[in-house]
């Protein structure tokens, strides 16, 4: 069985060339500061979202047995997409993830990461529901988006995780990404980590992950319908909370 992409499609191309993405919006320094400081949340909980697949995929324990995901690809599949995130390589050669890489993008331009490391430390202190619900200094759109990813891995089951995981970021990303580059009035040496990271993502999530990502939502949905129809909500669902995130990002820079 496949997943049917027609409303998927329909969805992707309203997020891709959203006016955020597709229109001359981010054009000086202070824009891109803003924009970091909005879209660092969802680039956290991105990280959150594939560690929760990888765990119900191949749960980690002193203890390893055999399963089904390690005879279909799919433990393979997710630790692959693990490793480049959460160890890409950085500038100079060494390891890094995504994540700090991009706070070393935002520290570069003089973005302000002190309420998501503020954030974090809540997090990692309080829960994530706590954290949540005493967002300080967080943007109110980021604390949306991040509260429906936590949603999607609330409901521990894999292919709804592993649907808005692909549909909602390594499937658009980089078509997302793209549109960032190209309007872009920064050059690589005001901001040579954030261009980084972009053609990072282009690269990865275009050629490799967005493609292996894909073929594990067929793997999790197997020959289950109820799961196809439920992942095809999920996509739009996750789809519908980044467009409406970007809306509100636009409005924050032009509103």
């Amino acid at each position: 069985m496949k997943l049917p992409l027609k409303n998927i499609e329909v969805k992707q191309l309203e997020l891709t060339t959203h006016p955020l993405l597709s229109t001359n919006m981010i054009q000086s320094v202070e824009d891109l500061r803003l924009f970091m400081e909005h879209h660092v949340y969802p680039v956290w909980d991105f990280m959150s979202l594939a560690k929760a697949l990888q765990h119900r995929v191949c749960p980690s324990s002193d203890l390893w047995l055999p399963t089904k995901h390690t005879r279909d690809e799919s433990a393979r599949l997710i630790n692959e997409i693990i490793w480049g995130e959460e160890s890409d390589r950085d500038l100079g050669g060494g390891s890094i993830s995504h994540f700090d890489l991009y706070l070393q993008a935002m520290a570069e331009v003089g973005a302000n990461t002190k309420p998501v490391l503020r954030f974090l430390d809540t997090v990692e202190n309080e829960g994530i529901e706590y954290a949540l619900d005493n967002a300080k200094g967080v943007p109110e759109c980021a604390v949306k988006f991040m509260r429906k990813t936590f949603e999607f891995i609330s409901t521990g089951e894999k292919h709804i995780i592993a649907s808005a995981f692909t549909y909602g970021r390594e499937a658009v990303i980089p078509g997302m990404f793209q549109g960032i580059l190209q309007q872009l009035n920064i050059n690589s040496y005001e901001a040579k980590k954030f261009h980084y990271y972009l053609q990072r993502h282009i690269e990865l999530d275009g050629d490799e992950h967005g493609p292996m990502a894909t073929k594990l939502v067929e793997n999790l949905c197997g020959e289950n319908p109820l799961a196809y129809v439920e992942a095809e909500r999920v996509a739009i669902e996750a789809m519908n909370a980044r467009i409406e995130f970007w809306n509100e990002v636009e409005t924050k820079l032009f509103g």
